[in-house]
């Protein structure tokens, strides 16, 4: 069995663009700089807008001119003496260590200096154009393109005000920003307190009690439905609380797993159609149901399983359990991640972890019949695409698995 027209899924932000509110050159650029890539395959296109706060907090069509925050920041922290303390405190830190210390791994390194892309607003109406201009310059070229929006569970890449302001209840756990934890990330089981604000999918507000998980499929699925999105990429192990190791996994009851499952079903039957990508623990899926009480149901709502290897956070000897262990679920489609650069972070992986880099492109030519895709972000932290000649040599592993040929 060989790779049969394997998925490209490339995710872009809004830093690639020189004006928001002209689209066109930048989502042309895209597609020109990746058109091997897009012919004769699968193509699915996610637009990380922010960290999907805006996605939470959206009103509905009559708030199309309601401006949010979106990821214009390289290594975006918000402490509690606000933004310019947190930034003067983390450049200096960033560089005693890296500058004149000399650090090439770990935080800050990878992380880089804080600091500000861009002070173009973004509002839903402008949003709204730069879908529509993926889809127009996709129709322009002849190609069928899937295009999700992204939903982070944690408050990083930009300011968070569902998250953090509006429902801090539901925020039952922190993120690494950088090396600073931030609190924010939702747990889908927590019970939310009354909201008289309207939302797009509860116009009368958010009633008290009601699971953080039902808000979040009802208001995705009003999100993706206005705005003509195909579906949603649900990031950083969404739903399962606790960041990146089991250790990290809060006591698992049934009840929680419950909740978790709840979750799942509830956004499966919300989206309808509509496709649901999650992105995994980086761990396998015996330890997602051992640790984090992920389940079989839940897995086969989803339309395809993001199988993290980011170099910043994998354990090298877990990637290849994870994607055999994904790929056997028999339902969700297995996306390989594959590592370039970061549009939240500095750091470029070909360059600053060229072991694991090489190590994720073994991983790919030698479980070729496991891999129904490949993910990768597109553009950096200062909105440039990737480097052709990383680009081509990637995709030179792919078309030889499709092929049937041994890679080196």
């Amino acid at each position: 069995m060989t790779l049969d027209q394997t998925e490209a899924c490339l995710w872009i932000t809004p830093k690639i663009f020189d004006d928001l509110r002209d689209p066109v050159p930048g989502i042309a650029a895209f597609f020109d700089h990746h058109a091997d890539w897009l012919v004769d395959r699968p193509v699915t296109v996610v637009f990380c807008a922010g960290n999907g706060d805006h996605v939470l907090d959206y009103a509905g069509r009559q708030a199309w001119d309601d401006r949010f925050d979106w990821a214009r920041y390289n290594c975006f922290a918000l402490g509690p003496d606000g933004p310019a303390a947190m930034t003067r405190t983390h450049n200096r830190d960033w560089l005693a260590r890296v500058r004149d210390g000399g650090e090439r791994s770990a935080n800050p390194y990878s992380a880089g200096p804080m600091f500000v892309l861009s002070e173009q607003p973004m509002d839903y109406r402008t949003l709204a154009g730069i879908y529509a201009a993926v889809r127009a310059e996709a129709g322009r070229r002849g190609l069928r393109v899937n295009l999700l929006e992204y939903l982070e569970p944690g408050p990083e890449f930009c300011r968070s005000e569902w998250k953090t302001i509006r429902h801090p209840e539901a925020a039952g756990g922190t993120a690494d920003a950088g090396g600073h934890l931030v609190p924010g990330v939702i747990d889908v089981t927590a019970p939310l307190s009354a909201d008289s604000r309207p939302y797009a999918a509860f116009a009368g507000g958010i009633p008290h009690g009601l699971p953080a998980g039902d808000f979040v499929a009802a208001q995705t699925a009003a999100f993706v439905t206005d705005f003509g999105l195909d579906g949603v990429m649900l990031g950083n192990q969404f739903g399962l609380l606790g960041f990146w190791h089991p250790d990290q996994a809060p006591p698992l009851t049934p009840e929680r797993s419950a909740g978790i499952e709840r979750f799942f079903l509830r956004m499966r039957e919300a989206m309808g159609e509509r496709l649901v990508y999650w992105m995994d623990t980086y761990w396998r899926a015996e330890v997602e149901r051992a640790a984090w009480g992920m389940t079989d149901a839940a897995y086969r709502s989803l339309d395809a399983i993001l199988v993290s290897t980011f170099a910043v956070l994998v354990e090298r000897t877990e990637i290849v359990p994870n994607l055999l262990s994904k790929a056997a679920l028999g339902g969700p489609r297995p996306l390989l991640g594959l590592d370039f650069v970061d549009p939240w972070y500095w750091y470029r992986t070909y360059l600053d972890d060229r072991r694991t880099y090489l190590y994720q492109r073994e991983v790919l030519a030698a479980h070729a019949a496991s891999v129904a895709g490949v993910s990768f972000f597109a553009n950096d932290t200062f909105g440039h695409f990737i480097p052709e000649s990383e680009l081509t040599a990637t995709l030179e592993v792919i078309r030889k698995g499709e092929n049937g040929l041994s890679t080196p």
